[in-house]
């Protein structure tokens, strides 16, 4: 049991999923490894936490077949902070992080969870991250909608086409990145309550919903994109030339 002073610091873990292979890329290379500025795309994603100094520790989910251009493109051809450690993931997204959580730290308080393929996360975001998860248990990053979002039903027809049935209320509704950030034992217990009931998700913080839970919403970026498609991957390297 973890034993801890009031004003100990809190030790922070970092798992960030990068075993999916980005289908909607249409490359065969894993879209983590693809350049972006001539490093690939997770090398930046790391880099951002392990800038950070108030992250402990940093886990990167694999898929087996890549172990080998990850020690070769960011393992031996880059030095870090921290002790990067890597664990194989599982079928699934649910089944890969809850792999990383029970990689963690023993000491670990808070656990960001962030995509492999979203490089753009800056200081602030990881800052207020850990600070929401520390005051509030469960919180994710998210962003305004932008767009007017309509929710569709099938025309009826017996064709493919798509009809409105609802126009929803833009004022509530948010758009989900990550970081989603919680306090360690919560999300833990959350994953393996839902493994027990067969329940798969791809939103860490679904699982903490349906505990009946609040989670919180942390102000995002919109710069903060994740990179699943080649125009993604096209829009972040034309951010970088200009910010250089």
């Amino acid at each position: 049991m973890k034993t801890k002073t009031p004003d100990a610091r809190p030790f922070v873990s970092v798992v960030i999923p990068a075993a999916g292979r980005g289908r909607r890329m249409g490359t065969k290379t894993n879209k983590q490894f693809l350049k972006l500025k001539d490093e690939p795309i997770l090398y930046w994603t790391i880099r951002a936490f392990d800038e950070s100094p108030r992250v402990d520790e940093i886990i990167v989910i694999l898929n087996p077949d890549d172990r080998e251009i990850y020690k070769r493109d960011i393992a031996a051809a880059h030095t870090f902070q921290h002790a990067i450690r890597t664990t194989a993931g599982g079928k699934t997204r649910s089944q890969s992080v809850y792999c990383g959580l029970k990689a963690a730290d023993p000491r670990c308080d808070v656990v960001l969870i962030h995509d492999g393929a979203r490089p753009m996360i800056g200081e602030i975001l990881i800052d207020d991250s850990i600070d929401f998860a520390l005051k509030y248990k469960a919180a994710i990053a998210a962003v305004p909608a932008k767009n007017t979002i309509k929710a569709v039903k099938p025309a009826g027809d017996g064709s493919s086409t798509l009809t409105v049935n609802q126009t929803l209320d833009r004022r509530v509704l948010y758009e989900v990145q990550t970081p989603q950030a919680f306090d360690y034992q919560l999300i833990l217990n959350a994953y393996e309550k839902a493994i027990a009931d067969d329940i798969e998700a791809t939103d860490d913080a679904a699982l903490v919903e349906r505990l009946g839970l609040p989670v919180a919403i942390i102000p995002g970026d919109y710069n903060n994109i994740k990179i699943t498609t080649s125009e993604d991957l096209m829009i972040i390297n034309s951010f970088l030339t200009l910010m250089n």
